[in-house]
């Protein structure tokens, strides 16, 4: 049965697919501009600024593409040094996205040979209504598609919004069945529900539309860590943002998320149980954060000879500017649960 719901459920993130690579890669010419105003540069990743990284490498052309908050992309042969930004989304401004949509949590992921821009969509002129009553700006998760990694990313039905109007969603990630029937990932937020809960949800065939409603794989509560000590006492934090769905080599199925502890940005890890289907659960969340030190956002990619990398973002103050850098580690996922190795030494 174990081995029934884990082979069940394989992760369409193809991008990160490991294995055959060669070293010595090297990017061809790029034919989209750079956002207006802008000039693109060539900047090392220890000094980049850029929340909610996401990086994939990318087969045919050998080249490692990052996304991140801003709708723009960056690309590199060795990914320590990065050319960009560039500007890939051309979204219908008809449709529910609007003309000037706040972009964050950006993701990239291959689907029966189209490219799917996943993200979280902010619209300063839509108002909801948090845990409290008190209106925000509206979040929601959109696809776009392109033929091409680089894009142009455009919309893919202008009439639907995908999520409910009234729910703030965040942070979409993609995953498909053993029938090949794909499925988003991602976050009701806790502003908003009060315990932020990590959610999936069935997609049409085009990743345009949803397919009936959301449930809920794990919340905020279930985690035994975050949250601040209040008279000796955990009171828990209702961030759970950022799902990231994986398997380990063992085919053990795990989701990487961002919340709290003390105050500091952590990344943690849930792990699924026995069950029909992989991502039923029940899921259980590890007792430990897998990343303290004020980093979060974590994805997982493989680099061109297939070492299995962990990309997150830190934030920090560079030369008193305050910016999040992306930083990499290099994981071990051999067994049945996922261990940091130490910093990727590129």
């Amino acid at each position: 049965m174990r081995k029934f719901f884990v082979i069940s459920l394989f992760l369409a993130f193809v991008l990160v697919a490991c294995g055959d690579r060669k070293g010595g890669v090297q990017c061809d010419g790029w034919s989209f501009a750079p956002p207006a105003g802008v000039a693109v540069d060539t900047v090392a990743i220890d000094t980049m600024d850029v929340k909610n990284p996401f990086i994939c490498y990318e087969r045919e052309d050998e080249c490692y593409y990052m996304v991140g908050d801003g709708g723009f992309m960056w690309l590199s042969d060795d990914l320590h040094s990065w050319v960009g930004p560039y500007d890939v989304l051309d979204q219908d401004t008809a449709s529910w996205i609007g003309a000037s949509p706040v972009i964050t949590s950006p993701e990239i992921h291959r689907y029966k040979g189209k490219y799917y821009y996943m993200a979280t969509f902010e619209r300063p002129d839509f108002v909801a209504v948090d845990a409290d009553g008190k209106p925000f700006a509206r979040r929601s998760c959109v696809a776009l598609v392109a033929d091409d990694i680089r894009g142009p990313y455009r919309t893919i039905d202008c009439n639907s919004s995908l999520l409910v109007e009234s729910e703030m969603a965040a942070h979409p990630t993609f995953g498909v069945d053993y029938f090949n029937v794909p499925y988003m990932m991602y976050t009701h937020q806790g502003e908003q529900n009060g315990d932020g809960t990590v959610q999936i949800i069935r997609f049409s065939e085009d990743l345009g539309r949803r397919v009936g409603e959301a449930y809920i794989m794990f919340s905020a509560a279930g985690n035994p860590w975050s949250g601040d000590f209040v008279n000796g006492q955990r009171v828990f934090s209702p961030i759970m943002e950022a799902p990231f769905l994986f398997f380990t080599d063992e085919k053990e199925m795990g989701i990487l998320f961002t919340t709290y502890v003390d105050g500091v940005k952590a990344v943690g890890v849930a792990y699924t149980q026995t069950g029909e289907y992989g991502y039923n659960g029940p899921w259980v969340v590890e007792p430990q954060p897998l990343l303290t030190c004020n980093v979060g956002s974590a994805s997982i990619f493989c680099d061109y000879d297939g070492t299995k990398v962990l990309a997150v973002s830190k934030d920090t103050i560079i030369d008193g500017v305050a910016k999040s850098v992306p930083q990499l580690f290099k994981l071990d996922m051999q067994f049945d649960k996922l261990k940091i190795e130490g910093y990727y030494k590129f």
